[in-house]
Protein backbone atom coordinates (compact mmCIF):
# COMPACT_ATOMS: atom_id res chain seq x y z
CA UNK A 1 0.00 0.00 0.00
CA UNK A 2 1.17 3.55 -0.86
CA UNK A 3 1.50 6.65 1.55
CA UNK A 4 1.90 10.29 1.11
CA UNK A 5 4.78 11.56 3.54
CA UNK A 6 6.18 15.34 4.00
CA UNK A 7 9.43 16.40 4.84
CA UNK A 8 9.20 18.88 7.89
CA UNK A 9 12.29 20.82 6.89
CA UNK A 10 11.68 21.63 3.31
CA UNK A 11 7.67 20.38 2.87
CA UNK A 12 8.18 18.61 0.07
CA UNK A 13 5.60 15.58 -0.40
CA UNK A 14 6.70 12.09 -1.35
CA UNK A 15 5.32 8.90 -2.41
CA UNK A 16 6.70 6.06 0.03
CA UNK A 17 5.28 2.46 0.40
CA UNK A 18 4.76 0.01 3.42
CA UNK A 19 7.46 -2.10 2.87
CA UNK A 20 10.07 0.51 2.01
CA UNK A 21 9.07 1.95 5.77
CA UNK A 22 9.24 -1.45 7.74
CA UNK A 23 13.10 -1.70 6.36
CA UNK A 24 14.09 1.17 7.51
CA UNK A 25 11.46 1.39 10.67
CA UNK A 26 9.67 4.48 9.02
CA UNK A 27 13.25 6.54 8.84
CA UNK A 28 13.48 8.41 5.17
CA UNK A 29 15.71 10.49 3.09
CA UNK A 30 14.45 13.66 1.75
CA UNK A 31 15.65 13.59 -2.03
CA UNK A 32 15.40 17.54 -2.29
CA UNK A 33 16.99 18.62 1.05
CA UNK A 34 18.92 15.24 2.19
CA UNK A 35 16.81 15.89 5.59
CA UNK A 36 16.65 12.10 7.53
CA UNK A 37 13.27 12.07 9.12
CA UNK A 38 10.72 9.93 10.93
CA UNK A 39 7.43 9.26 7.85
CA UNK A 40 5.21 7.88 10.45
CA UNK A 41 4.67 11.41 11.90
CA UNK A 42 3.14 12.69 8.85
CA UNK A 43 1.64 9.37 6.67
CA UNK A 44 -1.31 9.72 4.91
CA UNK A 45 -3.12 7.50 2.46
CA UNK A 46 -1.56 7.80 -1.28
CA UNK A 47 -5.65 8.40 -2.98
CA UNK A 48 -6.18 11.52 -0.37
CA UNK A 49 -5.47 14.66 -2.19
CA UNK A 50 -1.98 16.26 -2.04
CA UNK A 51 -1.87 19.74 -0.81
CA UNK A 52 0.02 22.22 -2.33
CA UNK A 53 4.19 22.34 -1.27
CA UNK A 54 5.33 25.35 -0.35
CA UNK A 55 8.45 25.58 -3.09
CA UNK A 56 11.52 25.87 -1.24
CA UNK A 57 14.15 29.19 -0.97
CA UNK A 58 16.25 29.17 -4.43
CA UNK A 59 18.94 32.25 -5.65
CA UNK A 60 17.50 32.42 -8.97
CA UNK A 61 14.04 32.11 -8.15
CA UNK A 62 13.70 28.84 -10.30
CA UNK A 63 10.73 26.55 -9.33
CA UNK A 64 12.22 23.98 -7.30
CA UNK A 65 12.79 20.16 -8.89
CA UNK A 66 10.13 17.88 -8.29
CA UNK A 67 12.70 15.07 -9.25
CA UNK A 68 13.94 14.36 -5.93
CA UNK A 69 12.41 11.86 -3.88
CA UNK A 70 12.64 10.50 -0.11
CA UNK A 71 14.55 7.21 -0.09
CA UNK A 72 14.56 5.07 2.69
CA UNK A 73 17.57 4.75 4.83
CA UNK A 74 18.35 1.99 7.62
CA UNK A 75 18.32 4.15 11.45
CA UNK A 76 21.58 4.98 12.80
CA UNK A 77 24.06 2.25 13.19
CA UNK A 78 25.75 3.56 16.07
CA UNK A 79 24.69 6.02 18.48
CA UNK A 80 27.25 8.08 18.52
CA UNK A 81 27.58 9.22 14.64
CA UNK A 82 26.70 13.12 14.68
CA UNK A 83 23.81 14.11 12.19
CA UNK A 84 24.20 16.04 9.13
CA UNK A 85 24.88 20.33 9.93
CA UNK A 86 21.57 20.97 8.09
CA UNK A 87 20.33 19.03 10.49
CA UNK A 88 20.98 20.09 13.52
CA UNK A 89 19.36 23.53 12.99
CA UNK A 90 16.08 22.12 12.94
CA UNK A 91 14.34 20.91 16.21
CA UNK A 92 13.94 17.69 16.95
CA UNK A 93 15.49 15.66 14.05
CA UNK A 94 16.86 12.15 14.12
CA UNK A 95 20.80 11.88 13.90
CA UNK A 96 21.85 11.05 10.21
CA UNK A 97 23.70 7.58 9.57
CA UNK A 98 26.71 7.20 8.16
CA UNK A 99 27.38 8.13 4.64
CA UNK A 100 26.58 5.36 2.04
CA UNK A 101 25.90 5.62 -1.67
CA UNK A 102 22.73 6.51 -2.20
CA UNK A 103 20.13 5.22 -4.66
CA UNK A 104 18.95 6.95 -8.11
CA UNK A 105 15.76 9.24 -7.20
CA UNK A 106 12.16 9.20 -8.67
CA UNK A 107 9.92 10.99 -8.35
CA UNK A 108 6.40 11.06 -8.34
CA UNK A 109 5.09 13.46 -11.61
CA UNK A 110 7.54 12.14 -14.52
CA UNK A 111 8.20 7.91 -15.09
CA UNK A 112 11.33 7.44 -14.44
CA UNK A 113 12.81 4.80 -16.38
CA UNK A 114 13.46 1.07 -15.61
CA UNK A 115 16.75 1.30 -14.71
CA UNK A 116 16.19 3.95 -12.32
CA UNK A 117 13.52 2.12 -10.89
CA UNK A 118 15.98 -1.02 -10.16
CA UNK A 119 18.79 0.76 -8.60
CA UNK A 120 17.03 1.38 -4.83
CA UNK A 121 16.88 -2.50 -4.87
CA UNK A 122 20.40 -2.64 -5.88
CA UNK A 123 22.15 -0.82 -3.07
CA UNK A 124 20.66 -2.37 0.11
CA UNK A 125 16.81 -1.88 -0.22
CA UNK A 126 15.74 -4.96 -2.15
CA UNK A 127 12.94 -6.37 -0.80
CA UNK A 128 14.22 -10.05 -0.46
CA UNK A 129 15.87 -9.07 3.08
CA UNK A 130 12.56 -8.56 4.28
CA UNK A 131 11.01 -11.55 2.89
CA UNK A 132 13.63 -13.64 4.35
CA UNK A 133 13.35 -11.57 7.60
CA UNK A 134 9.88 -12.39 7.23
CA UNK A 135 10.12 -15.97 6.31
CA UNK A 136 12.14 -16.60 9.24
CA UNK A 137 9.48 -14.87 11.52
CA UNK A 138 7.12 -16.94 9.86
CA UNK A 139 9.14 -20.17 10.25
CA UNK A 140 9.97 -19.19 13.73
CA UNK A 141 6.11 -18.89 14.80
CA UNK A 142 5.70 -22.15 12.62
CA UNK A 143 8.18 -24.02 14.45
CA UNK A 144 7.01 -22.03 17.80
CA UNK A 145 3.42 -23.02 17.14
CA UNK A 146 4.59 -27.14 16.19
CA UNK A 147 6.33 -27.36 19.50
CA UNK A 148 3.22 -27.07 21.69
CA UNK A 149 1.46 -29.76 18.81
CA UNK A 150 4.09 -32.27 19.66
CA UNK A 151 4.03 -32.09 23.92
CA UNK A 152 0.16 -31.76 23.30
CA UNK A 153 0.56 -35.27 21.17
CA UNK A 154 2.77 -36.20 23.67
CA UNK A 155 1.21 -35.43 27.10
CA UNK A 156 -1.21 -38.26 26.90
CA UNK A 157 1.47 -40.78 27.63
CA UNK A 158 2.04 -39.06 31.06
CA UNK A 159 -1.60 -39.24 32.80
CA UNK A 160 -2.26 -37.07 35.60
CA UNK A 161 -2.42 -38.51 39.08
CA UNK A 162 -6.05 -38.36 39.49
CA UNK A 163 -7.10 -40.57 36.54
CA UNK A 164 -4.64 -43.00 37.75
CA UNK A 165 -6.19 -43.39 40.96
CA UNK A 166 -9.41 -43.62 39.24
CA UNK A 167 -8.60 -45.77 37.11
CA UNK A 168 -6.98 -48.08 40.22
CA UNK A 169 -10.01 -47.74 41.97
CA UNK A 170 -12.00 -48.95 38.95
CA UNK A 171 -9.84 -51.99 39.12
CA UNK A 172 -10.24 -52.70 42.53
CA UNK A 173 -14.24 -52.71 42.22
CA UNK A 174 -14.92 -54.83 39.52
CA UNK A 175 -17.13 -57.85 40.77
CA UNK A 176 -14.36 -60.57 39.57
CA UNK A 177 -11.76 -58.49 41.70
CA UNK A 178 -13.36 -57.98 44.70
CA UNK A 179 -14.65 -62.40 44.63
CA UNK A 180 -10.68 -62.92 44.17
CA UNK A 181 -9.73 -60.69 47.23
CA UNK A 182 -13.05 -62.37 49.24
CA UNK A 183 -11.46 -65.53 48.71
CA UNK A 184 -7.87 -64.67 49.09
CA UNK A 185 -9.38 -63.36 53.06
CA UNK A 186 -11.16 -66.51 54.06
CA UNK A 187 -8.23 -68.52 53.08
CA UNK A 188 -5.51 -66.45 55.23
CA UNK A 189 -8.09 -66.87 57.66
CA UNK A 190 -8.34 -70.39 57.38
CA UNK A 191 -5.13 -70.52 57.68
CA UNK A 192 -4.59 -68.26 60.62
CA UNK A 193 -6.92 -70.36 62.53
CA UNK A 194 -5.21 -73.56 61.47
CA UNK A 195 -2.15 -72.10 63.17
CA UNK A 196 -3.52 -70.89 66.36
CA UNK A 197 -5.71 -74.23 66.93
CA UNK A 198 -2.37 -75.90 66.26
CA UNK A 199 -0.03 -73.78 69.05
CA UNK A 200 -3.11 -73.53 71.20
CA UNK A 201 -4.72 -77.04 71.02
CA UNK A 202 -4.33 -77.69 74.05
CA UNK A 203 -5.28 -74.66 75.62
CA UNK A 204 -8.07 -74.47 73.65
CA UNK A 205 -9.10 -78.44 74.52
CA UNK A 206 -9.18 -77.50 77.98
CA UNK A 207 -11.10 -74.35 78.01
CA UNK A 208 -13.49 -75.17 75.36
CA UNK A 209 -14.56 -78.72 76.07
CA UNK A 210 -17.18 -78.88 73.29
CA UNK A 211 -14.48 -78.35 71.36
CA UNK A 212 -12.23 -81.32 71.91
CA UNK A 213 -13.92 -83.72 69.57
CA UNK A 214 -13.43 -81.07 66.78
CA UNK A 215 -9.89 -80.89 67.73
CA UNK A 216 -9.27 -84.11 67.77
CA UNK A 217 -10.06 -84.82 64.55
CA UNK A 218 -7.40 -81.87 63.63
CA UNK A 219 -5.07 -83.47 65.05
CA UNK A 220 -5.51 -86.79 63.68
CA UNK A 221 -5.29 -85.33 60.03
CA UNK A 222 -1.88 -83.48 61.09
CA UNK A 223 -0.08 -85.95 63.61
CA UNK A 224 -0.57 -84.24 66.72
CA UNK A 225 -1.63 -84.92 70.01
CA UNK A 226 -3.88 -83.01 72.27
CA UNK A 227 -2.68 -83.27 76.51
CA UNK A 228 -3.35 -80.76 78.98
CA UNK A 229 -2.22 -77.98 79.61
CA UNK A 230 0.89 -77.35 81.49
CA UNK A 231 0.55 -74.54 83.88
CA UNK A 232 3.62 -74.65 86.41
CA UNK A 233 2.73 -71.26 88.36
CA UNK A 234 -1.13 -72.55 88.74
CA UNK A 235 -0.49 -75.66 90.09
CA UNK A 236 1.14 -75.57 93.71
CA UNK A 237 1.72 -77.39 97.06
CA UNK A 238 -0.53 -76.42 99.54
CA UNK A 239 1.11 -78.30 102.50
CA UNK A 240 3.57 -80.93 103.19
CA UNK A 241 5.54 -82.90 106.16
CA UNK A 242 7.63 -85.54 105.93
CA UNK A 243 7.53 -88.82 108.99
CA UNK A 244 9.99 -91.08 110.09
CA UNK A 245 8.32 -94.71 110.84
CA UNK A 246 11.57 -96.49 111.08
CA UNK A 247 15.50 -96.40 111.11
CA UNK A 248 15.64 -96.36 107.70
CA UNK A 249 11.89 -95.90 106.54
CA UNK A 250 9.82 -92.25 105.94
CA UNK A 251 6.51 -91.06 105.11
CA UNK A 252 6.09 -88.20 102.99
CA UNK A 253 2.95 -86.16 102.89
CA UNK A 254 1.55 -83.26 100.55
CA UNK A 255 -1.54 -81.97 99.05
CA UNK A 256 -1.46 -80.37 95.57
CA UNK A 257 -3.94 -77.77 94.50
CA UNK A 258 -5.04 -76.20 90.88
CA UNK A 259 -5.37 -72.52 91.12
CA UNK A 260 -6.57 -72.42 87.51
CA UNK A 261 -9.88 -72.10 86.37
CA UNK A 262 -9.19 -75.02 83.47
CA UNK A 263 -7.59 -78.22 83.92
CA UNK A 264 -3.84 -78.93 83.50
CA UNK A 265 -1.62 -81.51 83.32
CA UNK A 266 -0.75 -83.44 86.71
CA UNK A 267 2.96 -82.45 87.56
CA UNK A 268 5.94 -84.26 88.38
CA UNK A 269 7.52 -84.03 92.33
CA UNK A 270 11.10 -84.04 93.16
CA UNK A 271 11.97 -84.32 97.23
CA UNK A 272 15.89 -83.27 98.24
CA UNK A 273 16.96 -84.58 101.87
CA UNK A 274 19.31 -82.21 103.26
CA UNK A 275 21.57 -82.38 106.30
CA UNK A 276 22.08 -79.38 108.92
CA UNK A 277 24.32 -77.27 106.51
CA UNK A 278 21.86 -77.79 103.87
CA UNK A 279 23.89 -79.83 102.06
CA UNK A 280 21.71 -82.38 99.45
CA UNK A 281 22.16 -86.21 100.92
CA UNK A 282 19.36 -87.73 98.52
CA UNK A 283 17.25 -86.65 95.66
CA UNK A 284 14.63 -88.21 94.37
CA UNK A 285 12.13 -87.85 91.34
CA UNK A 286 7.90 -88.85 91.19
CA UNK A 287 6.33 -88.76 87.79
CA UNK A 288 2.46 -88.63 87.38
CA UNK A 289 2.57 -91.91 86.24
CA UNK A 290 5.05 -93.34 89.38
CA UNK A 291 3.00 -91.60 91.94
CA UNK A 292 0.76 -94.34 93.93
CA UNK A 293 -2.24 -92.99 92.48
CA UNK A 294 -1.46 -92.14 88.47
CA UNK A 295 -3.20 -89.28 87.80
CA UNK A 296 -3.33 -87.75 84.16
CA UNK A 297 -4.97 -84.18 84.98
CA UNK A 298 -5.98 -81.91 87.33
CA UNK A 299 -9.28 -80.70 87.51
CA UNK A 300 -9.80 -76.60 87.64
CA UNK A 301 -9.81 -75.65 91.48
CA UNK A 302 -8.99 -79.13 92.43
CA UNK A 303 -6.80 -80.91 95.48
CA UNK A 304 -5.25 -83.83 94.92
CA UNK A 305 -3.51 -85.48 98.57
CA UNK A 306 -0.56 -87.72 97.75
CA UNK A 307 1.59 -89.84 100.44
CA UNK A 308 4.43 -91.83 99.37
CA UNK A 309 6.59 -93.84 101.53
CA UNK A 310 10.40 -93.88 101.41
CA UNK A 311 13.32 -96.21 102.02
CA UNK A 312 16.00 -93.78 103.25
CA UNK A 313 19.35 -96.44 103.93
CA UNK A 314 21.98 -93.91 103.15
CA UNK A 315 24.87 -93.97 105.82
CA UNK A 316 24.58 -90.47 106.46
CA UNK A 317 20.71 -91.03 107.14
CA UNK A 318 21.22 -89.74 110.94
CA UNK A 319 22.81 -86.29 109.26
CA UNK A 320 19.40 -85.55 107.53
CA UNK A 321 17.90 -82.43 108.93
CA UNK A 322 15.20 -81.15 106.32
CA UNK A 323 13.73 -81.50 102.59
CA UNK A 324 12.73 -79.72 99.57
CA UNK A 325 9.80 -80.01 97.37
CA UNK A 326 9.50 -78.79 94.17
CA UNK A 327 6.72 -79.41 91.35
CA UNK A 328 8.11 -79.15 87.93
CA UNK A 329 6.87 -80.25 84.36
CA UNK A 330 9.88 -82.44 82.78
Amino acid sequence: MSFITRCPSCGTAFKVVADQLKIADGWVRCGHCQQVFDATLDLQPAFAPLPPSAPPPSPGGAPPSPEATPQPTAPPPMPAAEPPGNAAAEPGPAPEPEPEPEPAPWSEPEPEPESDRQEPRDDGYDAAPSVEAGGADVAGDQSGDHDPFVAQTAAPAQEPSFVRQARRRAFWRRPVVRVILALLALGLAALLAGQIAWVWRDTLAARYPAARPALAAFCDRLGCTIAPPRRPQDVLIEGSVLLRRAPDRYSFHLVVRNHADTEVAAPALELTLTDLQDQVLVRRVWTPDAWPQPLERLAPGAEWPLQLELAFDHPDAARMTGYRAVLFYP
